[in-house]
């Protein structure tokens, strides 16, 4: 079933949410968008029956947490397994995010945190063990995330590619 087209109100809705979704009430949203509770609630409904809003979750800051270690692990699984390699991997201690590249040798990006160097040495073995050729790590600084501009209220249109 293809979603609905996104309009001004629905991405309003998906830019609040992604800024703050802990915080922010209906009613809030209703009186800056000039629409009622009502209608931002059966909106938010809509689109997480499409499929567009997945999930809600906290953003966690992992070295406050007492995980100071933050690696991307960059590996190459085969192709047809790439799928079932990746939900295997999320299943991995300490793995907190793992991505599905399309393309390419290195198609699957792993992140996994740790308390000291070891725990992410197990994370690469255990990527090992599911057939993941290791090709890079990257230690991670710190990341900062962002609602889709595209989604914000000053903007009219949505970005799209050329």
């Amino acid at each position: 079933m293809e979603p609905t087209p996104l309009d001004r109100i629905d991405k309003r809705i998906l830019h609040a949410l992604q800024d703050d979704a802990r915080s922010v009430t209906t009613t809030e949203l209703a009186d800056a968008f000039e629409v009622s509770p009502s209608t931002v609630r059966n909106r938010i409904d809509h689109l997480e029956r499409d499929g567009i809003i997945t999930g809600y979750r906290a953003t966690v800051d992992y070295g406050r947490a007492g995980f100071p270690l933050q690696v991307v692990i960059v590996g190459t699984a085969d192709v047809v397994e790439r799928e079932e390699v990746a939900a295997k991997a999320c299943e991995v201690p300490n793995v907190v995010n793992v991505r599905e590249l399309m393309f390419g040798e290195n198609n699957l990006l792993v992140k996994a945190v740790g308390k000291t160097s070891g725990d992410l040495t197990r994370v690469a073995k255990a990527l090992t063990e599911l057939d993941v050729t290791v090709r890079k790590k990257i230690l991670i600084k710190d990341e900062q995330f962002e609602p889709l501009t595209a989604f914000r209220p000053d903007t009219e249109q949505m970005v799209h590619d050329p």
